[in-house]
């Protein structure tokens, strides 16, 4: 009977000891952590690289996605933290009622530029016909609302009218860059790295207009990709915020002396099937500094965010969703 009790004691103890040890590692936990190719995946190049996990007993896996993935992931609750176009995450981060996202930082603060060989100003381009890509995203929704408060006119069309600037969209970067470099359309709208691109490309065309600097003269910038983290895991882990923003405090840095392995970072993250639009032949430290990445805390960003979703919302009414203030973490 005492050998059968110490046998039966034994086995408690090793249940209640690797019990222990597995809620030990739950409430350590493992997160999930998604952003989409381009800018928004550079921002966390090097926690890739690094396996980050900000100094807790975290897990953290780092996925980049097409673009046109990343609002599913929301929509479907799947990432803890994920990087959004903030008018995308303006409309999804509800989409669980009792666990909704609440932004944390704004992360990528425009990378949009006009190339031309002449055109330098917003009034120069008047009687052109200009290439943008997003059709109703941010990047043409940005640059409608630049033309609207310069008080200039424009229209969806392949010809020139008059005083107007005609708006020609293509589906991407890769499909205007062989329209402006063979001279079909001489200026277009262009994300970096593509814009970068098209000037090694074509050494005849530059950055004539910065679109931040349009939107915003003072700050040239504007809140475009955001994070978004889910509002239970902010609640359990308070100061998990703090050292994720101290842990961006190098990253600009990092990225302009380490830029190639933030693009092989980057790529090894892809999902299965996706090209990357990052790569050593493409990326280099001025489209680092072109990308803006930098950490704006939800309480400096705010007032930002709130006025540029109010502009493209200018634009179209269905671009965003106002904001209050349960969108921002506190």
């Amino acid at each position: 009977m005492r050998k059968l009790l110490t046998v039966m004691l034994a086995l408690v103890l090793s249940v209640s000891v690797s019990g222990f040890a597995a809620c030990g590692k739950d409430e350590g936990g493992k997160f999930t952590f998604y952003a989409p190719d381009g800018a928004p995946a550079l921002a966390i190049a090097k926690f890739i690289k690094e396996n980050e996990n900000f100094g807790e007993e975290f897990e953290f896996s780092y996925s980049v996605v097409s673009s046109d993935k990343i609002g599913g992931i929301m929509q479907k609750g799947t990432g803890d933290f994920i990087i959004m176009p903030v008018n995308a995450a303006s409309k999804l981060y509800k989409a669980d009622a009792d666990n909704p996202y609440k932004m944390v930082s704004v992360l990528t603060h425009g990378n949009l530029y006009v190339m031309s060989k002449g055109e330098n100003t917003i009034e120069s381009l008047k009687g052109k016909v200009v290439g943008v890509i997003g059709q109703g995203l941010v990047p043409d929704l940005t640059f409608k609302y630049v033309l609207k408060k310069a008080g200039i006119e424009y229209v969806v069309s392949d010809s020139v009218e008059n005083d107007k600037v005609a708006l020609r969209y293509f589906a991407s970067a890769s499909d205007l860059i062989p329209m402006l470099k063979q001279g079909k359309i001489t200026t277009g709208l262009l994300p970096e790295p593509a814009a970068t691109k098209l000037t090694s490309m074509d050494s005849s065309y530059s950055v004539r207009i910065d679109l931040q600097s349009a939107y915003d003269a003072e700050k040239q910038a504007y809140p475009q990709a955001v994070l978004m983290v889910k509002s239970s895991v902010l609640e359990k882990n308070p100061n998990l915020t703090d050292k994720i923003e101290k842990a961006f405090e190098d990253v600009s840095h990092w990225l302009y002396e380490n830029y190639l392995q933030a693009a092989e970072a980057v790529a090894g993250a892809l999902a299965e099937g996706v090209t990357p639009s990052l790569t050593e032949d493409n990326l280099n430290a001025d489209v680092i500094d072109n990308c803006k990445i930098y950490w704006q805390s939800a309480a400096d960003a705010k007032n930002d965010v709130t006025a540029y979703i109010n502009a493209i919302r200018e634009i179209g009414e269905t671009a965003a969703n106002a904001v209050t203030d349960e969108f921002f973490a506190k």
